[in-house]
């Protein structure tokens, strides 16, 4: 075999390689989600919306971008945001920092929003990347909950955007988004 055909076949075996590699990391990264979406489902402090502020759309809530995640599936954008029904995988980190909320820092919280609803533009949470809560502890944001507290706890569950009351649109939730 000449050297010029060993070197192709050789970057062929690499490329198919590589290929397989990143076929089974995505695989191994979905079954992390998912296990990791029947975790937060079976936790009894974390509460997930079942419906939106300004809509209705059953398929994009909270409750169904999580119960989604567990049963493999991308989580739904709303038909109204700005990339409509479009099915995301959620950020392993923001499902992570969504347990531990509650099983570490021990908040009971509800989340109003992960992909769905309508946000910026370029909002984080069009990428699977931000979730938004609206209530602490049986306390609803802006009316006495520790908003502070969590948002700093969201912070060091690796939370990079971190917005709350005080913050423009920001008044009654807090909105914890991880990088890009």
């Amino acid at each position: 075999m000449s050297t010029h055909r060993l070197a192709r076949v050789i970057a062929v075996a690499v490329a198919a390689a590589a290929l397989s590699g990143s076929a089974v990391h995505a695989t191994a990264a979905a079954d992390t989600r998912a296990a990791t979406a029947r975790q937060i489902l079976r936790t009894s402090g974390i509460s997930l919306a079942t419906a939106h502020p300004g809509g209705t759309h059953a398929g994009s809530t909270a409750k169904a971008n999580i119960t989604d995640t567990a049963n493999g599936k991308g989580a739904l954008t709303s038909p109204w945001g700005h990339t409509p029904n479009r099915r995301v995988a959620l950020d392993p980190g923001l499902l992570n920092g969504l347990l531990k909320l509650n099983t570490q820092y021990k908040y009971r919280i509800t989340v109003s929003e992960i992909v769905g609803g309508k946000h910026s533009a370029r909002s984080r949470h069009y990428v699977g990347k931000a979730i938004d809560i609206s209530h602490i502890n049986g306390k609803h944001v802006g009316a006495g909950a520790p908003h502070k507290a969590l948002m700093a706890a969201c912070r060091k569950l690796g939370a990079t955007e971190v917005l709350g009351p005080g913050n423009a649109g920001h008044s009654r939730h807090v909105h914890c988004a991880w990088p890009r």
